[in-house]
């Protein structure tokens, strides 16, 4: 086997059971569609649809649903091991309730951030820590940033390398315009401290920014 194939059976057969529990029934592959129609993007690489999301209920251990990007930390061009493998992060986001907007979502920022590293949106770099999505999904979220996980590992090892895992997290206007003010790492402390982290409720107020 490849390292490519390697890591790929690695990350879905062990690590993400192991992290997540049950992955489901199978992955969400992104489509060429959601490209075209979103990001006017109709030179699609076809690796790029091996990538999506995978969908994890409620365990014994964990009482949220969890989304989880698969396929950014493929070493597509990889011979041998490198530090990080692939783009080196994925992307998870978690829901009190089986959340309908939760893949779709997932599944738009997993195809953005690969047409940041081909270079579509120019030199912009790819998506990390402390990066800010205006996306709305309720009339309550009007976005959501990206921090490390806190009760995830923040990272873990594929033979090809390491790989970030990067948590999503829902945020109403007015703490999306508080992280604009006063920086992500701020918003993210009153996140936690307003048990708005790391579970995003589509429906709840902003946490107190004062």
């Amino acid at each position: 086997m490849s390292i490519l194939e390697d890591a790929w059976a690695q990350r879905e057969d062990e690590i993400y059971p192991a992290l997540f529990g049950d992955t489901g029934e199978g992955i969400y592959p992104l489509t060429a569609e959601l490209f075209e129609q979103q990001f006017d993007c109709l030179e699609v690489d076809a690796r790029w649809l091996s990538h999506g999301v995978f969908r994890c209920p409620p365990s014994a251990s964990r009482n949220t649903w969890v989304y989880v990007s698969s396929g950014m930390s493929n070493p597509w061009e990889a011979a041998e091991p490198d530090e990080y493998s692939g783009l080196g992060l994925e992307l998870v986001l978690e829901t009190q309730e089986d959340a309908p907007w939760a893949i779709p979502l997932l599944q738009s920022l997993l195809a953005f951030n690969l047409l940041l590293a081909a270079g579509k949106f120019g030199d912009k770099p790819i998506l990390g820590h402390g990066d800010r999505i205006p996306q709305p999904i309720a009339p309550n979220i009007a976005g959501f940033i990206l921090w490390a996980p806190s009760h995830f590992s923040e990272e873990f090892d594929l033979v090809s390398g390491k790989v970030d895992l990067i948590e999503v997290i829902g945020i109403t206007a007015a703490e999306l315009q508080y992280a604009k003010d006063c920086g992500s790492a701020s918003l993210c402390k009153r996140l936690i401290a307003g048990n708005a982290f790391p579970t995003t409720d589509a429906g709840r107020l902003s946490v107190a920014l004062d």
